[in-house]
C-alpha cells in the first residue's frame, strides 16, 4: 500500500472548505464559542470562574469534554452519510485514490476544523492571565489534551457516519457512544462496576485519558492510547470502505 501526501492534502482541501461553505461551520464554531464561554464565566450553580475568585480554567477544561459530545457529532455527520444522500460515494470510490487516504483526508479536515475552533476560544485564557496568575502550563496540557480528546470523538464519528444512510441517525449515534466513552471515566460509574471491570472500562475511557492532560500530568501512555484509538477507529472505516467497493 503507498499513500500519497498530495492526494490526501487535495481532499483534506475539499473537505476543510467545506465547512467554511456551509452554515454548519459558523453554526458550531458561535455556538460551542458562546456556550463554553458562559458556562466557564457564569457556570451553573456556584462553579462559575467569578464564583470561585481563583485564576484558574479549570472550570473551561472541565465543560469542554461534555460540549463535545454535542457539537462534534455535528462536524462528522455529514462526512460519509451526506456522500451516500448525495449520491457522489460512487463517483468518490471510483478515483485513483487509496482507501486510506480518503478516510485520512476527510479525518484530518474535521480535526483541524475543531482545533481551529479551539483556537478561536485563546481570548478566554487571555482574558484569565490579565486578572491573575493562572499556570500556563496547565493551559497549555489542557489545550493538548481538548485536541486529542476531539480527535477520538472525530474518529468515532466518521466512523458511524460511514455507517448510516442519513445526517441524524450518524449524530445521534455518534453523540450516545461519545457519551458513553465520557461516562466511561465518571468516578460514579466506576464505583459501580467495582475496581476490577471499572479498572478496565476507566483505560478505555477518553475521558480518563483527557483528565491526565487537564491536571497537567502529561505522559506517554495517554499519547499512545489517543493516538491508537485514532488509528484503529480510522482502520474500521477503511475496512467499511473496502466493502463498499
Amino acid at each position: 500500500m503507498h499513500i500519497e501526501v498530495s492526494k490526501i492534502i487535495i481532499l483534506y482541501k475539499k473537505e476543510l472548505n467545506s465547512y467554511f461553505n456551509t452554515p454548519i461551520g459558523y453554526i458550531f464554531s458561535a455556538f460551542f464559542l458562546l456556550l463554553l464561554n458562559f458556562l466557564f464565566f457564569f457556570g451553573l450553580g456556584q462553579n462559575s470562574f467569578w464564583d470561585l475568585k481563583s485564576a484558574s480554567m479549570e472550570q473551561f477544561f472541565l465543560w469542554i469534554p461534555i460540549l463535545f459530545i454535542v457539537f462534534i457529532p455535528a462536524v462528522t455527520m455529514s462526512l460519509w452519510s451526506e456522500e451516500e444522500r448525495s449520491g457522489t460515494l460512487e463517483t468518490l470510490l471510483t478515483l485513483p485514490y487509496q482507501d486510506w487516504e480518503v478516510v485520512i483526508g476527510k479525518f484530518l479536515a474535521a480535526w483541524v476544523f475543531i482545533t481551529m475552533v479551539l483556537a478561536a476560544t485563546l481570548l478566554t485564557p487571555l482574558t484569565v492571565i490579565i486578572l491573575g496568575s493562572p499556570d500556563i502550563g496547565l493551559i497549555l496540557s489542557g489545550y493538548l489534551g481538548s485536541i486529542l480528546l476531539g480527535g477520538g470523538y472525530i474518529a468515532v464519528g466518521i466512523l458511524v457516519s460511514s455507517l448510516s444512510k442519513d445526517q441524524i441517525s450518524s449524530y445521534v449515534i455518534t453523540l450516545l457512544i461519545c457519551l458513553i466513552f465520557f461516562l466511561m471515566g465518571y468516578q460514579p460509574v466506576l464505583k459501580f462496576l467495582g475496581s476490577g471491570i471499572g479498572s478496565i472500562v476507566a483505560y478505555l475511557s477518553l475521558s480518563n485519558h483527557f483528565e491526565a492532560f487537564r491536571l497537567g500530568l502529561m505522559d506517554i501512555r495517554d499519547f499512545y492510547f489517543f493516538f491508537s484509538f485514532i488509528a484503529i477507529s480510522l482502520a474500521f472505516n477503511v475496512a467499511i470502505l473496502r466493502g463498499r467497493r
